[in-house]
């Protein structure tokens, strides 16, 4: 397997190494990562059709994992984002959200005063977000021509856990750009190549999916992509998906209590800018 000469998400020159193969479907995934930027990204990439294969197939994600341990409702993620980065977006301003699924996070926009408009290409999603908000997204993918069709409207995007699926993220992200006013804010939220539980786990990290997941970002990783498309990364701030009270359901006082300090580690880890979601806003320059 050949192997770039420079990272493909900060564009370092001779920083790229082979780290492992991931299997999934049937199939070995290589992954290589940088050593500047320290994010890593499936490499050789899949073809655009074997990604539309696959996504056309898969199974509709349920909102849930099966252990009900970890994860805090979509609903305090969204209320993290927008707590954090709404400040910085105009106020009654019209935002983009770009692969909304069922549209948690389109919701706390609206109740923070936004205008929203979204775009989703999964026909359930579509039909769960109508139900939510009581009108459906644009069915569809975030492509060059959705954002020439959309040219200068909006105030503020949204991209919740979208840029770690896509191909070609320059592409993406200058794409991006176009739909956005200058000024605007861009607020992206991504599975953290960075966190405790990256060092912890190395190969094993349950966010490293491929071909589902094929960018695995750092935070210097992540501003350099941004940089280099026009971008400006203004504030950032880290999440655990730490739910307590799942904790307790979940485990029972007795186990529950032998948890808390797995509990207390990952909450200390957001003041370190070290839990395992990236949370990032970036202006339009």
């Amino acid at each position: 397997m050949a192997i770039q000469s420079s990272c493909m998400i900060c564009r370092r020159d001779h920083s790229v190494d082979s780290w492992f193969e991931k299997e999934s479907r049937g199939k070995k995934y290589p992954i290589v990562r940088c050593s500047a930027c320290k994010s890593a990204y499936v490499w050789p990439r899949p073809t655009a059709s074997e990604i539309e294969a696959i996504y056309s197939n898969l199974v509709e994600y349920s909102g849930a994992n099966e252990s009900g341990v970890y994860w805090p409702t979509a609903e305090q993620d969204a209320r993290r984002i927008f707590r954090n980065f709404g400040p910085r977006i105009l106020k009654a301003g019209a935002i983009l959200d770009i692969g909304s699924g069922e549209g948690i996070a389109s919701a706390e926009a609206v109740r923070c005063g936004f205008k929203v408009r979204a775009c989703e290409p999964s026909p359930h999603a579509c039909r769960e977000f109508q139900k939510r908000l009581g009108f459906e997204p644009d069915p569809t993918f975030f492509s060059e021509e959705y954002a020439e069709e959309n040219r200068g409207l909006f105030d503020g995007a949204l991209l919740s856990h979208v840029l770690e699926h896509i191909l070609d993220v320059d592409k993406f992200v200058q794409d991006m750009r176009i739909v956005l006013k200058p000024g605007s804010s861009l607020i992206i939220a991504v599975p953290h190549f960075g966190s405790i539980l990256t060092t912890l786990m190395g190969e094993k990290d349950f966010f490293i999916t491929p071909p589902i997941h094929l960018n695995y970002f750092s935070l210097p990783g992540l501003t350099a992509l941004l940089k280099r498309n026009g971008f400006s990364v203004e504030a950032s701030f880290t999440s655990s998906k730490v739910n307590l009270e799942r904790y307790r359901n979940r485990l029972g006082p007795g186990r529950y209590a032998i948890n808390t300090a797995g509990y207390l580690a990952m909450r200390l880890s957001e003041a370190f800018q070290k839990s395992i979601v990236l949370n990032v806003c970036a202006t339009c320059l």
